[in-house]
């Protein structure tokens, strides 16, 4: 890894003293055992973790969780060492299908798609930015459910619950009383000098400069919001599953897998066969209701193992078919482009991040290419690394994977210089994918085809955003210190005018990599109901990633939690 993020086991464990004690403990059922409890929650992540926790809120309540991975390992607690979590024992580590046209100038011609294998789920592995998305998303959620209590006004108090702010500046402002303080997972701002050069230079060619976005339209640059506070990730395992570690009434079964969900004759839900990590098969069962939240890749894989799908592809596998429904069908995830513009010259040598914090200067933007337009077109994560080629590589060939020809190209223009790397994304793609079973054996990964850039719209749209975006260089600041878009060599390309349309559409094919905003393959409207209920059968509900109808225009994380506390309420109002 470099010295960069070298750190030793010593290390982690002082930073945050943290102990096996930390976790709720593992619910041993022995091989061909059964347990039964008030409800069965599949995946105990981002969203399940939640669900747990607020239905055990009432001592007369039981749950079990059957989680496929393990307790959190210490790195995952740290902000500072994020780039080395994928690819470990708590990332499914599953890679997309070579589509033979997106991301052929990656290492291998196809994306790696990390997602948490672990408590917490992906919330312990993602990169900490704290977004919500635009008023518009919700009202497609509205649409979609049939249902006004997705609107982002009924929902605001759902984003509240768990949320516990600490920055007096936003709430001392007028973007205070839009969030919570009280609630289980401490968010934070880290606000640097460093970055402030550059939202003026944005501000200057007319984009607004706020100190929040997280209002009923969120457009705007800004030191954004983490999930990091207490010097520790914000992870759901971290702000639910520690506070629910002493409740008897909560079941964690660890390091196991559910294959299948189990029905009764009149196609209810009562409960899920499991799988242990050492060969044991076992069953637990549920008196109301089974939930499955194993994530956008996971939750179809199982419902469609369990008859739950579109017909032609269940049948083809024997299996049988309980509700035909388009399971898988409707991928979505915001697509990456990966910018860089080479800023002043520095000799200044950086010092090593700290592992408590996010350890790189970075702004949000929210930005349309229509000044006056409410909704955001796209978002632009932006990171600032000051003469430090490691962390050019790190970026470049860890997190987002590209060929290492690029990769050394950035490195070298980040030599003596200061590199601001910016990652676009539309906001709102059309593209969709797939997630299709490899065949019926519950140990076999999902075949995933993401679908990137599968309608042109999203590629031209892309292009013209980009084109939005460098409008920075511009700017006084950017021009006093020969700011420049740099353009790495891409063979793709070569036969290309550089910043021509057809460039930046070229250049978005081959210098693009995927978000980890998995989203939208179990929806409302089509596989669920409003209520979150699988039709076609009974007692069953999806409550994670997979539910939204359509993604947000922003990271996820927050809207899966808030739709992981809608579906609490709804599961303690039917009972």
């Amino acid at each position: 890894m470099g010295n960069f993020y070298r750190i030793n086991a010593l290390l982690l464990l002082s930073a945050l003293g943290l102990t096996a004690d930390k976790w709720p403990s593992d619910t041993f059922i022995p091989n061909d055992g059964e347990f039964t409890a008030d409800y069965v929650v599949v995946g105990a992540g981002t969203a399940g973790s939640i669900i747990g926790y607020r239905l055990t809120e009432d001592s007369n309540v039981d749950v079990v969780m059957v989680e496929a991975g393990d307790d959190p390992p210490t790195d995952a607690e740290l902000p500072g060492v994020f780039f080395s979590l994928p690819k470990t024992k708590i990332d499914w580590n599953y890679t997309a299908v070579d589509d033979g046209y997106s991301a052929q100038y990656h290492r291998n011609k196809f994306v790696d798609l990390p997602s948490g294998k672990v408590l917490g789920g992906s919330s312990s592995l993602h990169h900490f930015y704290y977004l919500r998305g635009d008023a518009g998303d919700f009202e497609d959620w509205v649409k979609a459910s049939g249902n006004e209590s997705w609107s982002l006004e009924n929902l605001l108090p759902y984003f509240k619950k768990s949320e516990r702010l600490e920055d007096k500046e936003i709430s001392d402002s007028d973007f205070g009383k839009v969030h919570g303080y009280n609630g289980e997972v401490g968010i934070t701002r880290r606000v640097t000098e460093l970055p402030e050069k550059y939202l003026q230079a944005f501000k200057e060619v007319g984009h607004p400069v706020v100190v929040d976005i997280h209002g009923n339209h969120i457009k705007g640059f800004t030191q954004p919001l983490f999930f990091i506070a207490e010097k520790k990730r914000q992870s759901s395992a971290e702000g639910f599953l520690t506070r629910a570690k002493s409740r008897n009434n909560l079941h964690l079964v660890k390091n196991t897998s559910a294959n299948r969900i189990l029905f009764d004759s009149d196609n209810n839900a009562i409960g899920v066969e499991c799988a242990s990590a050492d060969g044991r098969v076992f069953k637990v069962f549920a008196r109301k209701e089974v939930i499955i939240s194993a994530g956008a890749f996971n939750t179809p894989k199982l419902l469609k193992l369990s008859g739950i799908g579109p017909r032609a592809e269940l049948e083809s596998f024997g299996i049988k078919v309980i509700s035909d429904l388009p399971v898988g069908e409707n991928l979505q995830d915001h697509l990456a482009v990966v910018l860089a513009h080479g800023l002043e010259k520095t000799n200044e040598t950086p010092s090593a991040p700290s592992l408590n914090e996010f350890p790189l200067d970075t702004f949000v933007g929210l930005g349309s290419v229509d000044p006056n337009q409410k909704k955001p077109d796209y978002l632009t994560l932006n990171l600032i690394c000051r003469n430090n080629p490691q962390c050019l590589s790190q970026l470049c060939s860890v997190v987002f994977g590209l060929h290492q020809d690029v990769c050394n190209q950035i490195m070298k223009a980040g030599e003596g210089r200061e590199i601001l790397v910016s990652i676009l994304t539309v906001g709102r793609p059309v593209s969709t994918g797939r997630v299709l079973l490899k065949s019926s054996d519950p140990n076999d990964p999902p075949v995933i085809y993401t679908g990137f850039l599968s309608n042109k719209t999203d590629l031209e749209n892309s292009a013209r955003y980009i084109e939005d975006f460098i409008r920075v260089v511009q700017s006084n600041y950017f021009k006093s210190v020969g700011g420049e878009t740099l353009h790495p060599r891409l063979p793709n390309c070569s036969h290309l005018e550089l910043n021509t349309r057809e460039y930046w559409k070229c250049y978005v094919l081959n210098m693009m990599d995927t978000t980890f905003h998995y989203s939208s393959t179990c929806p409302m409207g089509s596989v669920l109901d409003s209520q979150l209920r699988v039709r076609g059968v009974g007692r069953l509900r999806v409550g994670d990633a997979s539910a939204m109808p359509n993604i947000v225009s922003s990271n996820i994380n927050a809207a899966v939690m808030v739709l992981a506390e809608k579906l609490a309420d709804l599961l303690k109002q039917s009972r």
